[in-house]
């Protein structure tokens, strides 16, 4: 029998594989099911607070043991853009579990799509919500399903839920430092190469063996990063302490070989960086050199953005000079707003240009189109 002490020592560990490689997301989802007292549940990473300001750009399902694919894209393509309670989820405070049902009005609980279809065939409609902040301004947000227990919610499971919200928080940081380098670079594997997402390479005694370019630069710079000795240590006194610790238990030789994420301050800016620490496990995968390495640090800065020349997306995406404009404007991070009062444009002129680069481009999501725009960052011709 699986006892409570046992799923908290393997949930945090899977989660951090789960972070670098997907395959490993079924293993922890059903494990934090199990936990959880629910017979599923959905992690998503997203930026902004509503749909007409933001993105979805990581989701995972998991229900009765199996991820759900098919309900992924049917929410995504059929509910999301009118799902009346995701401007809600924006709103709530950090790390505050709310019923899934007070998301919706009394009158949406009869006629909203989302409440009456999608929650009642996925057993969602009595589960639970959190919002929590992720790096760079992005949020994650954790739906559960029904509860199992035919009490309800009982304030034992309620805890429960409450003690894995650290580690949900810690893998959506770094599955946000994924993401962006997958979004740059197209793959997992070209994370060190990635300028977007720091990656160090430590080996199985702590000491560095490889960096990416943005996390060599941090390094130089002493910026929250700072080698010494050959081994990974953060500039401020404060933080160095807990950063040590995380290395040390990522490492083959801890007792509990686990996975952990914290910021760390830095003199020459107001944001911290993320900083996510996770253990890779000999054999486990050839990208990373797994046989020698013994822990990867990808580390996110919230304060860059890419830059990418308008001229570089017009040649490469087949654009008009407007189009591509609003393209990097928007991969920049700026809304429909924002674009339309930095280019002197009515919003509706804005949303005119994006509908013509979605058919130019065969897509029907922002998201899509950033990620495409990203990809160019850092190529050869990323002129201005």
């Amino acid at each position: 029998m699986v006892t409570a002490g046992d799923l908290f020592e393997r949930i945090p560990l899977l989660l951090g594989e789960a972070a670098l490689d997907d395959a490993s997301w079924l293993a922890a989802a059903q494990l934090i099911s199990e936990a959880a007292g629910t017979k599923g549940h959905v992690l998503a990473l997203t930026e902004g607070r509503s749909q007409t300001d933001g993105a979805i750009i990581f989701v995972r399902s998991c229900f009765d043991g199996q991820r759900r694919e098919d309900w992924e894209r049917e929410y995504l393509e059929n509910y999301w853009p009118q799902d009346e309670c995701v401007a809600r989820i924006g709103l709530l405070p950090d790390g505050e579990l709310v019923y899934n049902a007070d998301l919706y009005s009394g009158r949406e609980k009869s006629t909203s799509p989302t409440y009456t279809e999608a929650r009642r065939r996925s057993g969602m409609r009595n589960g639970l919500t959190v919002r929590l902040d992720g790096p760079g301004g992005s949020h994650i947000v954790w739906s559960l399903g029904d509860p199992l227990e035919p009490e309800g919610w009982s304030p034992g499971r309620i805890k429960t839920i409450e003690r894995l919200l650290p580690h949900v928080r810690q893998f959506g940081c770094g599955r946000r430092a994924v993401e962006d380098a997958k979004a740059a670079f197209g793959s997992l594997a070209g994370l060190l190469d990635a300028n977007r997402a720091g990656v160090i390479q430590l080996d199985r005694h702590g000491r560095i063996v490889a960096a990416s370019s943005g996390a060599s630069d941090l390094l130089r710079r002493d910026e929250g990063l700072v080698e010494r000795d050959g081994l990974l240590n953060a500039t401020e006194h404060d933080d160095n302490a807990q950063l040590q610790t995380l290395v040390a238990r990522a490492l083959p030789s801890s007792v509990q070989v686990s996975a952990g994420s914290m910021t760390l301050g830095r003199p020459s800016a107001r944001t911290r960086l993320v900083v996510c620490v996770n253990p890779v496990f000999a054999g486990e995968d050839e990208r990373f050199g797994a046989s020698q390495v013994g822990a990867l640090v990808l580390v996110t800065d919230p304060e860059r953005r890419p830059h990418v020349a308008s001229g570089l997306v017009a040649e490469a995406m087949g654009l008009g000079p407007a189009e591509s404009q609003v393209a990097v404007m928007l991969a920049a991070g700026r809304s429909v707003r924002d674009i339309a009062v930095a280019t002197d444009r009515s919003e509706g002129t804005v949303r005119w240009h994006l509908k013509r680069i979605f058919r130019k481009q065969g897509i029907t999501r922002q998201a899509e189109l950033v990620q495409r725009v990203l990809s160019l960052d850092g190529l050869p011709g990323n002129y201005n």
